[in-house]
């Protein structure tokens, strides 16, 4: 379970910005929230979704981008060379000198088989200047290892493990590449494997990005090879009222403009039409919705970016309905979505701690808050029509339109 994101001098944010999905102490809506009991008998409450709202271009999709990029560079595996740069974890604020050369630092805080770690990494352009992965085993905070720059790659981080002090090993990894990817591929551990298997399980989609599709079909055609997932796929889209009964993949090809969605018209007739030839919102959820179903089976947490993009609300709305119906979900999968349609944001929905803003100061840095940070928004607000007052921010500053053409308007 995602407990909260932490991150600094990433692309449009520079200064220190928090992302929590831990909830308030508000017992409005209850199935928005579950509990998630630790190895250490602590508990805490935990959101099942938010969603993230703003003005284009005001960092909603950087926020996505930080995880993602972090846990793509985790799946790498440790020995493979990257080249001289690392653009995807280091991406500086842009908008000044001292910012460019300054390190990007980001911190991950999640609960991983009942137990409840720290994730941190600290990057120039080209070599990774820290790394660190700490958990509590007694309701504080442990080191379980840490790696500072050094002028080799072999490194020997301070290191806490189960095996004993003789048989610690010492690691063999380019400077730019993730020491806890050893633990993900050749280097198994009782205590920190965990954390990196979760971590590079946390899904991501989006249907309007070419290489997030190609990402995305890769994996979902490994997942669809079961029957019972195309099964529950093409309920999924029949259920949404797409007229879609059922798909058929060409396994020769494996490609996924050769993919036929079988079309019901009245009560025996199937008509057959190329996923090429299907609308937006059809594409969109067909690759979508098997990491859907996939993040509700396993309980893995999705991140959609533009989730409206291609959707009606109504659809949109059913995704998260998915996510917050505690008999669908039972493994308490966390969905994250940016969006910007405003009738997601209803009251009767969502708490005020689900729902997060975007906005650009006028250095243009993104700055990130949510409706709870607010003195005065209960949880019956009517939220939209605040935001849509601009009591929230997070609006675009359109011009008069006039202005646009001059005299000549």
């Amino acid at each position: 379970m995602i407990v909260g994101l932490r991150f600094s001098n990433y692309l449009s944010f520079k200064e220190d910005t928090t992302f929590s999905m831990e909830s308030t102490a508000s017992q409005a809506k209850g199935d928005n929230v579950f509990v998630c009991s630790l190895n250490n008998s602590e508990q805490l409450r935990l959101l099942k979704s938010s969603v993230i709202y703003g003005a284009n271009a005001s960092g909603k999709t950087n926020i996505i981008k930080r995880l993602f990029y972090l846990v793509q560079e985790l799946r790498t595996p440790p020995g493979t060379f990257g080249g001289d740069e690392i653009d995807c974890l280091h991406a500086p604020f842009s908008l000044d000198e001292d910012s460019r050369t300054k390190p990007s630092e980001v911190k991950i805080e999640f609960i991983a088989e009942g137990m409840r770690y720290i994730y941190k990494v600290k990057t120039s352009s080209s070599e990774i200047l820290e790394e660190g992965l700490y958990y509590f085993p007694n309701g504080y905070q442990a080191t379980l290892y840490e790696r500072e720059r050094i002028d080799s790659t072999t490194h020997c981080p301070k290191y806490v493990t189960t095996q004993s002090d003789s048989n610690k090993p010492k690691f063999n990894v380019f400077s730019n590449r993730l020491i806890l990817s050893k633990f993900l591929y050749d280097t198994p551990d009782k205590l920190i494997s965990p954390a990196a298997r979760y971590l590079a399980r946390i899904n991501f989609a989006n249907g309007y990005n070419s290489v997030m599709r190609r990402i995305l079909w890769s994996d979902n055609y490994k997942w669809l090879s079961s029957s019972n997932h195309r099964e529950l796929l093409a309920k999924l889209l029949h259920y949404a009222d797409l007229g879609v009964s059922d798909f058929d993949i060409n396994n020769e090809t494996k490609n996924l403009n050769d993919v036929v969605l079988h079309h019901s018209v009245g009560e025996d007739k199937v008509y057959p039409i190329c996923y090429s030839d299907e609308s937006l919102g059809t594409r969109q959820l067909f690759l979508i919705g098997a990491k859907i179903l996939q993040s509700l089976e396993e309980g893995i947490p999705l991140l959609i970016d533009e989730i409206d993009s291609g959707f009606h609300t109504y659809l949109s709305e059913f995704i998260i309905d998915l996510f917050t119906n505690p008999r669908i979900n039972r493994k308490n999968a966390q969905l994250i979505i940016t969006s910007h349609d405003i009738n997601l944001m209803n009251e009767d929905k969502l708490r005020r701690d689900q729902v997060w803003i975007t906005s650009k100061n006028e250095k243009g840095e993104s700055e990130l808050y949510s409706l709870a940070d607010f003195e005065g928004v209960r949880e019956n607000t009517p939220f939209a029509k605040w935001y849509m007052a601009n009591k929230f921010g997070g609006l675009p500053n359109i011009r008069h339109i006039e202005d646009l053409f001059g005299d000549e308007a």
